[in-house]
């Protein structure tokens, strides 16, 4: 795209250049025309071309305004947005994101996943599924899309793949990270079971001691 771009730029330049050249030697004619009736060509000249100059200046604006592919000499980045979600060898995830509609007009917009792979480029041992394959958005309106995956047969590592929105003719991108990796786990140590059986006595004393049994005494 910025090679048509910059093709279109030379192309314009020229072509106005032309035009320029074409007004001064068309305004000169006529300076010298009107300089057999007045004496005033050098005056009527200069006015003449910054005339002349002045008249093509919105023309020349026009062709070079570049808006064929916004930003002016960038395309639009590859992912409008980006999910990293990280988890555990075995888990099932779900992903949610929500599409949003900015327009005054309804929009239908067709979603799809491209295949998933490691960072070496190897398909993931299962693939993210979508709960709905498209939304159909009123003005200023928004749905949430789910994305499941199975991390069963997942090995560690760092998995990607595209979710695409399309309405017509252009995918659009939401980059999805799926980070999979063992997490550290809280330790625990029970306690022995006879410290369920321990009671605070008073406030004057600051020892437990367990209940009273039958036939026996409590011991402190």
């Amino acid at each position: 795209m910025e090679d048509r771009k910059l093709q279109s730029n030379v192309f314009s330049d020229t072509v106005m250049d032309n035009l320029q050249t074409l007004t001064e030697m068309s305004m000169e004619f006529y300076g010298n025309m009107i300089d057999n009736m007045t004496g005033n060509n050098s005056i009527f000249s200069t006015n003449a071309g910054q005339l002349g100059r002045n008249a093509l200046q919105p023309f020349r604006t026009m062709f070079n305004s570049g808006d064929c592919c916004p930003p002016e000499k960038e395309c639009p980045p590859h992912c409008m947005a980006s999910i990293t979600r990280k988890a555990m060898t075995g888990e099932r995830i779900i992903i949610p994101f929500t599409v949003h509609n900015e327009c005054n007009q309804n929009r239908v917009y067709r979603i799809g996943v491209r295949e998933m792979a490691d960072q070496d480029g190897k398909t993931a041992p299962s693939q993210p599924q979508l709960n709905k394959a498209s939304v159909t958005l009123k003005p200023h309106g928004s749905e949430r899309v789910l994305i499941g995956l199975d991390l069963g047969k997942f090995d560690e590592g760092s998995y990607t793949a595209d979710v695409v929105l399309r309405e017509k003719e252009y995918n659009q991108n939401i980059c999805l990270s799926v980070e999979v990796a063992d997490h550290p786990s809280v330790s625990v140590t029970p306690l022995e079971e006879k410290k369920y059986r321990l009671k605070w006595q008073s406030w004057q004393s600051h020892f437990y001691c367990e209940s009273r049994k039958s036939g026996s005494d409590s011991r402190g």
